[in-house]
């Protein structure tokens, strides 16, 4: 079990460590790793102590841990996570929600919550997680890191527990911009991933999706594709984004991934959804419902356009630069209703990267006028990576955090 100050309370009850088994570029980088990525011997919690108790040890390392391993990490704890990684929150795992160390008052985002709270905290210098809807990019926007969802199927998924396979994707947490980049290139290289080109020509704003976001975050966001155009040569745009950040769409995916969630894994909910939290239990339930509703073709074809639809708007040599959540995370005390209101709003903003299947940095910005921190998200092409990951060296040249 892991040295742990009890407030943080980002590991696992059952934690193991693992040490390194190569040498390479990660030599001496210490990654929490998120409790649904297979660990020999070792029983998932997948955020829930009854799915550890009807289910069996893994039998081998995930690819992708092994990858880092082999490059010379080492894991000193296994992370909590919300409940099925089904929530936003970072509210809904085993025990006490884990610490967000940049704001003690506030959840972390979920869910992939404990690898968070473990960076933020400075327990580890990398989190290894997932993100479906959002489980890395709103925890990093939450606790000020930097994050990144990788292009759909670009990076394994081998020995991870699925949520919704067709928007499953590993990703990382850190608190530098090129450990980010050393980590991604790591799993993209162990994965025989080929990610496309560096160029950069427009950065995207869309102005018309920033007037329910906080003052400063908006002004972060305006920021940073300003720092973006400046190291990458290209121009600023002005970029009408309406049409694919709404309600509608987060719906689209919600449906979508609902009927997903229950076809991978509704053989156990049937008999263990009265164990779940509230919120997750009342997602599963409309899951449930999604799985019978008769709109499955209607969906897939409104997902087929909306890819289409979008790669015309942001062709492969853009990027996007958008907000992650509207302003800071959720007070621990937030009741259900303003929870709900969290989720729901940062899920208009994640859905694009999930349903489009691209990749999406998460910046962290200190706006110094109001003294708070953001996380920006940088939205780029189909197995446009490489870009961002050379975007977030360029912007943050002292590896931290981009100061506007």
């Amino acid at each position: 079990m892991p040295e742990d100050t009890p407030p943080v309370a980002c590991w696992v009850p059952d934690s193991v460590s693992l040490q390194a088994t190569g040498r390479g570029p990660l030599d001496g980088v210490t990654v929490a790793v998120k409790d649904m990525i297979s660990v020999a011997g070792h029983v998932s919690s997948f955020g829930h102590p009854r799915w550890r108790a009807t289910h069996s040890p893994g039998e081998q390392n995930a690819p992708v841990l092994s990858g880092l391993l082999a490059a010379g990490a080492s894991v000193p704890g296994l992370a909590k996570l919300d409940q099925l990684a089904y929530s936003l929150i970072g509210n809904a795992g085993e025990g006490v929600a884990p610490l967000n160390s940049r704001y003690p008052g506030r959840f972390t985002g979920g869910s992939s919550s404990g690898p968070a709270a473990a960076v933020a905290a400075g327990l580890t210098e990398a989190g290894l997680g997932t993100d479906t809807a959002g489980s890395i990019r709103v925890p990093a926007a939450a606790c000020a890191l930097f994050g990144f969802r990788p292009t759909h199927g670009l990076v394994s998924t081998g020995g991870v527990l699925p949520l919704a396979p067709s928007f499953d994707v590993v990703g990382v947490l850190t608190r530098r911009a090129a450990l980010l980049g050393q980590i991604v290139e790591v799993l993209l290289a162990s994965s025989g991933a080929a990610p496309g080109p560096l160029t950069t020509r427009t950065v995207c704003v869309p102005s018309d999706c920033l007037a329910g976001v906080s003052p400063g975050l908006s002004a972060a966001v305006q920021a940073t594709a300003r720092a973006i155009a400046v190291v990458s040569g290209s121009a600023v745009s002005e970029c009408p984004l309406s049409s694919f950040i709404n309600e509608e769409a987060a719906d689209l995916f919600a449906r979508i991934q609902g009927r997903e969630v229950w076809r991978t894994h509704g053989s156990w909910l049937t008999g263990n959804s009265q164990f779940l939290a509230p919120d997750v239990r009342s997602r599963v339930e409309r899951a449930e419902a999604l799985s019978s509703a008769g709109r499955d073709q209607a969906d897939e074809q409104a997902w087929r356009s909306y890819r289409a639809r979008l790669g015309g708007v942001l062709p492969a040599d853009s990027v996007a630069v958008l907000p992650v959540i509207a302003d800071l995370p959720p007070l621990r005390s937030a009741g259900p209703e303003e929870l709900l209101a969290f989720r729901a709003g940062a899920l208009r903003f994640t859905a694009p990267a999930s349903l489009a299947g691209r990749p999406e940095l998460v910046v962290p910005v200190h706006h110094r006028a109001s003294g708070q921190r953001f996380g920006v998200g940088v939205l780029g092409p189909q197995s446009g990576d490489l870009a961002l990951l050379r975007i977030a060296r360029l912007i943050c040249p002292e590896g931290t955090e981009l100061a506007v």
